[in-house]
């Protein structure tokens, strides 16, 4: 054989065999960014997910807390007026009972099962403290006013809400969290 056919067969087969490691490493580094960027990307939709979540959360906790408010409110009017107090106060305390039980389910919907628990404590205790004083307001002596007329129930009713309200808000400090339910610290 020619020295030159040779070469030439050497040099085609090195070039070929160049030209072939190279886009083997090619294909793998573009593989390799395909994965990373496939992985950032999921971590990305994730974290979208996860932040969707806890703004749902925190809508909804802020609802609900501000339909306990409202209610609380009424509450004060009612234990404050001069008794018997209106109908129409009677209609409003059915329609804000209404407004906090739709605000509490939406809690539920949102979780986790320790903010429901903790929603349902402060739904409870609106309701207990209505029925209190609907029970005041019945049987009144000499009193001008329900908080007159059974001061140790109206101070029992304002003890259980800033009892169920603060634990509310501890359990949905914690309820931010990435789907960790507990232990998690306040987000501000």
């Amino acid at each position: 054989m020619d020295a030159t056919v040779a070469v030439a067969l050497i040099t085609s087969l090195s070039t070929l065999t160049a030209a072939g490691l190279a886009g083997a490493v090619s294909l793998r580094v573009a593989s390799k960014q395909l994965r990373h960027q496939e992985t950032i990307a999921r971590e990305d939709r994730a974290e979208q997910r996860a932040a969707a979540h806890r703004d749902m959360r925190r809508e909804a906790y802020e609802r609900f807390l501000s339909q306990v408010d409202t209610a609380y409110r009424l509450l004060d009017d009612g234990w404050k007026a001069p008794i018997p107090a209106e109908s129409r106060w009677w209609e409003d305390a059915f329609a804000i009972r209404r407004t906090v039980a739709e605000a509490y389910f939406r809690v539920e919907l949102v979780g986790p099962q320790a903010v429901k628990d903790r929603a349902n404590e402060v739904l409870e205790s609106v309701f207990d403290e209505f029925r209190s004083h609907r029970r005041v307001t019945r049987s009144l002596g000499e009193a001008t006013t329900a908080a007159e007329a059974d001061s140790s129930a109206h101070r029992n009713a304002i003890r259980a809400r800033q009892t169920t309200t603060e634990r509310f808000v501890v359990a949905a400090r914690a309820g931010f969290g990435n789907g960790v339910e507990e232990g998690l610290p306040a987000i501000p």
